[in-house]
This record gives structure tokens, sequence and C-alpha cells, in this order.
């Protein structure tokens, strides 16, 4: 989105994490040449990052653009510690302009006592799409979408296997019920084994992995009538996509995200999953599809205008 509106530019990429240590001059000196910084990430308020190396962010002489950021807390996690805290507040301080993805971590700011945030939705529900003949689905089918979070969380050891266990059984009714064709949608390598489970499992599933290419997955899911995810990747390629959600929550992240989107009611807490809240929520939101696509329509071209008007801010900072 920032190529539409800063052409021609160059960028160069690096990793969130050159911000966790102490940096070197030739780094900074590269750094402090270019125009602009702008520093992106759904995870980057939370204890897998925080907190940062205060010099290496004092040393940022370039303008620094905060861009849809995310703040996330595994249910069952401490809250961040004081320095953590401070780590964030340093960094927003030190921007120039300073945007969110949802109100959940808005509100984590201002309690920082960051004043100056602007509320725009998570980038990535712009994202285009790009045709693919990876997977092929039956046209006449009601098509469910599955995902379930396998990357470690704080919960993982003890819900896992008991979350996978009951997305089969629920996906099975559904099967019978509806007629359903079961989908996988992998974002993360480590689910290759959810997959692999559930199959063992005699469950009917097709396996879509689009690997690097997150375009080639949101063609998938503007096919899908419904889906019932765990990662945020794909209640965000699901609202994208304009297509209904259960989403099964495994971090705080999840339930203000479904919040945000006026789906705060299709929520289960993964310490509370079994299949029938699964199932039963699948076909009251299969019921109810009409009107929700509807409401993601509206708040998506809400949310778009928004977009615009941050990145007309940056654009300004550019001048």
């Amino acid at each position: 989105m920032l190529c539409s509106h800063l052409k021609p530019f160059a960028y160069t990429p690096a990793e969130v994490e050159e911000l966790e240590k102490p940096q070197g001059l030739e780094f900074l000196k590269i750094l402090n040449q270019q125009d602009l910084c702008v520093i992106g990430g759904g995870g980057l308020y939370s204890k897998f990052f925080l907190p940062f190396n205060a010099q290496a962010i004092k040393s940022i002489e370039t303008p620094i653009v905060l861009y849809g950021i995310g703040y996330i807390r595994n249910l069952g996690d401490k809250d961040l510690t004081d320095e953590q805290k401070e780590s964030a507040r340093l960094l927003n301080t030190r921007a120039k302009l300073t945007s969110v993805r949802d109100e959940y971590t808005c509100k984590f700011l201002m309690d920082l006592g960051i004043r100056d945030v602007h509320v725009i939705g998570d980038p990535a529900i712009f994202l285009g799409s790009e045709d693919t003949n990876q997977v092929a689905l039956d046209k006449n089918k009601i098509k469910i979408g599955v995902n379930v979070a396998s990357h470690y969380w704080t919960l993982y050891p003890q819900y896992l296997h008991r979350t996978i266990d009951e997305y089969v059984k629920a996906c099975e009714f559904l099967i019978k019920r509806l007629d359903a064709e079961i989908v996988y949608l992998i974002h993360h390598s480590d689910e290759h084994q959810v997959a692999k489970a559930m199959k063992e499992k005699k469950l009917p599933l097709k396996v879509v992995d689009t690997g690097p290419n997150p375009y080639k997955m949101k063609f998938i899911y503007g096919k899908l009538d419904l889906v019932i995810g765990m990662m945020m990747h794909s209640l965000v390629l699901a609202f994208g996509s304009g297509i209904p959600i259960v989403n099964v929550a495994y971090d705080a992240k999840n339930y203000n995200f479904m919040e945000f989107i006026g789906q705060g009611d299709k929520v289960i807490d993964v310490r509370e999953t079994n299949s029938k809240k699964i199932r039963d929520l699948a076909i009251h939101t299969i019921d109810d599809s009409k009107n929700i696509k509807v409401g993601f329509k509206t708040l998506k071209r809400e949310l778009w205008g928004k977009q615009e008007d941050f990145l007309t801010k940056i654009k300004k900072l550019c001048m």
C-alpha cells in the first residue's frame, strides 16, 4: 500500500530483532541515510520481542512510522514487565506516526500515556489475491476452512491435542449435517502435524499450503463459505475476503479482533472448546452469513478510509 503513495521508492528490509540489541555504527549509518523507517508487526508489542534496546531506538534519526501494530498476550500469560512496557512507550514517543490494528492495542498504548494513536485495522486485510489451482474445491458443497494454531502458545501443551480432537468431531458432524467440504488452511509449517493428525482420524480433508505466497492463500479464502480458525492470520484473511468466521481463541488478540469486526459473539475460549460449541456456532454463523458479509463489506470500506488517511500522513511526512 505504501508503494502507491510513495512512488518511486526503494526499500531495505530488516528484522524486528534488530531493535532488540545494540547496533553497530555501520547499521545505524545505513538506517539513518533512509528517508523513512517503517516498523510493522502484528505481535510487535509482546513478550516475544519486548523489551527493545533503548540505545538502538534512540540512535534512529530517520523519522519512524509504526504501521498497523498489534499487541498480543496469550491466554494464561502474565502481564508484561515494567521494563517491557517502558520499551514500548519509548518506541512510540520516538515515532512520528503511530497506528495500530485494533482498539485493544490502542488501549494498551494509551494506558502507557501514548495519546496520538490511529486505529486503522490490520494492513493485511487489504491483501490482494492470486489465482491458484493447488486444490480443487467442489462448487456444489458448502466449503469450510479450518485452522489450528500449532506454533507454541502458553496453553499449547495442555490444549492442542484436545482442540484437534474437538475440531475433528465438529467437522464430522458438519460433513453429515451439511454435506460440507473441509479444507485445512496452513499458516505455519508446524500445522502440517495438525493436518496429519486429522487425516489419521479418518477426517476427509483437503490441505492448502501456499508457502510464502499469501496472495494465493487469500484466493482460497475467497472460495470458502465459513472459516473455523485460531491463527490471527486466518481471521484477518477471512475478514479481508468477506468470509464469516468462528474463532477458537488462544490469545486475547483473538477476542479483541473479533470484537473489532463485530463478531465478538463467535469466539470460543480454547480452554472451553468442545465439538458441540464449534458445530452449533458454525451452523448459526452460516445461517447468518448474508448479514455478516454485508457488515464486513461496510466495515472494510470504513477501514480502507482510515488506511488511506494514515498513508496520506506518511506521504506528508516525506515531503
